[in-house]
């Protein structure tokens, strides 16, 4: 990957990430011993012997190729966000000894809103084979240079390479695991590959595992991160010049033999990390996954473009009409990065990246942006800064964390003191904050305040109160990959009413600015909560597919006393043609009702057709579904001169139906609901600003749908009565 190359993937990285904060970590990877065994040297003498070539009877083959980009966000929790899908079908053909054409014959895609495409970042996203002690690994970058799109690739030094004890350190040639093919039973050799210290000049280096068919020679599989050396130096800066932005390129490369003869591409995974330390223990990445099939060796006929002189990967485009008739899918669009997680590289991540450093040190750690800074109509201007204290710890991680900050408006201070400790799925901790929280209900991932639309277009829809707790918590993931995650807490806390501060934004309507601030009841509790979260990926918000589900309960017995117990199933899934996105979302308080505990629910919870929060009760449950179809043309990707290259137009239409309902279990419910806030009617009556449902209310919307169902125009009206159609539109796929 060349410097240019991964300072386009940062910065479109570093882009991202300030939408979305959150935090997440990785462990440590332990440097091998270097073992210089005979045996393990002359494995590897031979296998270079046998690599540096490409076999004589293997002159060229033609393949199909199905791959999946998406780009990806971790939030608080760990969890993945998928905020990109783009599946692509290629043809390929390679002929010895380093030409390859990649031909796009088929493409689709879904996003949280309009963006780029990533193609515009590659050149080319697959490694043609693996022969030939030049390493080509991860992503092509595109050659700017040359007005047709090709692209040049980067070489890493090869494990190989003949001059490899100058770069690398060699560890392992032990049997694996023994496989079976046609016939033939194959001893697979581990061999553990690390960067030598001190290794000279500038380079791209490979750290990982290369696993060896013991019996030909040939290079089976390689996992790895590749490391980039400057001046013998190590860096994960990516090639980016911001402080506090690392990087790191993952990269799994798994052949399978063909024909009994020769091991070729079978998988193969990409992704290239980026880490911003001042927005948190946060990462976004670009994922890569890309498997081979059909496989035609010795066939180098083609149709379509040949590659420029001096082209060696040369990556062309079907037509429209050609790519509009590609059904050929093996995967439905999203399962190839269900398949795989993101921890799966932990133990190759760099050092500086894990969750907490063996050596301890103090260093500059927010737990996501809004510690540094943001904007609400009660605070005005909050700034502050977060610390991370790393404690010597050989078993897992300890840790102490801070932060600290000022609301200038406000004139009050607030922060954080925790202490954690990490041992292997498990996580206990202590924490004591003063914290502006929100009360809000059924959020969808990242939801906390308006900072951006607050300051610059006066809209604040959230309610805010002043929470001081002292928790102490552990969690644990469950369940395939860790993707699953259950939690428990318990502590004492004290809420506080605040007091509106800002009366508008920068920017505002004639007439316009924040709404009033809603009312709380005051007190001190001990409370008590626990989660379970099955497939958290699956949110509603990303466009993650399958089924997840979340069990939430919390609690306050003493001057405060309520339980509260919520549900939510959400689901992203194809039928057919047809897309499905569904959610529902269902809670109960037990008890006496609070203000702060109640449920309130309006056009910021879906009910489109209604105004903010214009529902209040202490039961509530919310549902929503969308049923959409992408027309049969214009879904090719968009290619631009300037090297850009966006979605398809994708046009579609989309129908869904949004309901809701709130209800109250008797007069302290109902006097709940007034502490929210009244304003006085028509006949000088005070009635509360929101009230229950009295039965089902629900919307329903049409739309015209564009980029895969990314912006969406159209019409919604109430459908549980009678009511005008009213214009609405959308931007991302939330639901």
């Amino acid at each position: 990957m060349t410097p240019p190359t991964l300072r386009r993937i940062a910065v479109c990285l570093a882009l991202f990430t300030q939408m979305m904060t959150a935090s997440a970590g990785a462990q440590a990877l332990q440097r091998p011993v270097t073992d210089s065994s005979r045996a393990l040297t002359m494995l590897l003498d031979a296998a270079a012997r046998v690599n540096s070539q490409v076999p004589d009877r293997l002159r060229a083959y033609r393949a199909r190729v199905e791959s999946e980009m998406s780009i990806v966000v971790l939030d608080s929790g760990s969890r993945e966000r998928t905020a990109q899908l783009e599946q692509v079908a290629s043809d390929v053909r390679w002929r010895a000894p380093n030409k390859y054409d990649q031909r796009v014959v088929g493409y689709r895609e879904q996003a949280v809103g309009p963006t780029f495409s990533l193609m515009s970042l590659f050149g080319g996203w697959t490694v043609p084979t693996l022969y030939g002690n030049s390493l080509q690994l991860g992503l092509t970058g595109v050659n700017t240079g040359n007005t047709s799109q090709t692209s040049r690739q980067s070489i890493a030094v090869h494990p190989l390479a003949p001059n490899r004890n100058n770069y690398y350190e060699f560890k392992g040639g032990d049997t694996a695991v023994t496989l079976f093919s046609n016939g033939r039973k194959i001893p697979i050799v581990r061999v553990r590959v690390s960067p030598r210290t001190g290794a000279p000049g500038d380079a791209i280096l490979f750290l990982g595992d290369m696993y060896l068919d013991a019996d030909w020679k040939q290079i089976v599989r390689m996992r790895g991160r590749l490391v980039e050396v400057r001046n013998g130096v190590v860096t994960i800066r990516a090639g980016s010049k911001l402080p506090g932005v690392s990087g790191a390129s993952f990269v799994e490369l798994v052949n399978v033999e063909v024909n009994g003869q020769y091991w070729l591409p079978a998988y193969q995974r990409t992704e290239i990390q980026a880490r911003i330390s001042w927005f948190g223990d946060f990462r976004s990445f670009i994922r890569v996954v890309s498997r081979f099939k059909d496989y035609r060796v010795n066939d180098s006929t083609w149709t379509g473009p040949i590659a420029p002189a001096g082209v060696t990967h040369n990556l062309t485009f079907a037509s429209d009409a050609e790519q509009r008739r590609y059904r050929d899918w093996d995967m439905s669009l999203g399962a190839a990065s269900t398949d795989v997680y993101y921890a799966e590289f932990d133990d190759l991540a760099p050092a500086e990246w894990a969750a907490a450093s063996p050596d301890g040190g103090i260093h500059f750690s927010p737990r996501n942006v809004g510690d540094v800074v943001r904007f609400n109509r009660i605070e005005g201007l909050f700034t502050g800064v977060g610390f991370k204290a790393d404690l010597p710890d050989n078993k897992g991680s300890r840790s102490i964390r801070a932060s600290a900050g000022y609301a200038w408006a406000e004139g009050t201070a607030r922060g954080m003191l925790g202490a954690e400790q990490v041992r292997g799925r498990t996580i206990a901790g202590l924490r004591l904050e003063k914290a502006l929280s929100h009360t809000n209900d059924f959020q969808l991932p990242f939801a906390w305040g308006s900072s951006v639309s607050a300051l610059l277009g006066s809209r604040d829809d959230f309610d805010y109160l002043d929470r001081s707790t002292a928790t102490i918590y552990a969690s644990r993931t469950i369940g395939a990959k860790n993707r699953s995650l259950v939690r428990g807490e318990i502590g004492a806390g004290r809420d506080a009413a605040v007091v509106q501060n800002i009366s508008k934004g920068l920017f505002v309507t004639e007439g316009q600015g924040f709404r009033p601030n809603r009312g709380i009841r005051e007190g001190s509790y001990v409370s008590t909560g626990a989660s379970v979260e099955l497939n958290p990926d699956v949110s509603g918000l990303f466009v993650n597919r399958g089924v997840g589900i979340r069990l939430l309960y919390s609690g306050a017995d003493g001057e405060l006393s309520w339980h509260r117990v919520e549900a939510r199933t959400a689901m992203r899934r194809e039928l057919g043609p047809f897309q499905l996105f569904a959610r529902a979302d269902a809670g109960a308080l037990i008890g006496e009702p609070v203000p702060q505990a109640l449920f309130e629910v309006g056009s910021s919870e879906g009910l489109s057709a209604y105004d903010y929060k214009q529902f209040a009760g202490d039961r509530a449950a919310l549902a929503r579904a969308v049923v959409g179809y992408t027309l049969p043309f214009l879904r090719a990707p968009i290619r631009l001169p300037s090297r850009l290259i966006l979605p398809g137009i994708a046009p579609g239409i989309a129908a869904g139906i949004h309901a809701g309902w709130t209800g109250v279990s008797g007069a302290a419910a109902e006097r709940a609901i007034l502490e929210l806030g009244s304003t006085v009617n028509a006949q000088g009556q005070l009635v509360p600003i929101s009230q229950p449902t009295n039965g089902v209310r629900a919307s329903a919307e049409f739309l015209l749908t564009f980029f895969s169902g990314s912006v969406a125009v159209g019409v919604a009206r109430e459908i549980d009565r009678s009511g005008p159609w009213k214009l609405t539109a959308r931007m991302g796929q939330g639901f």
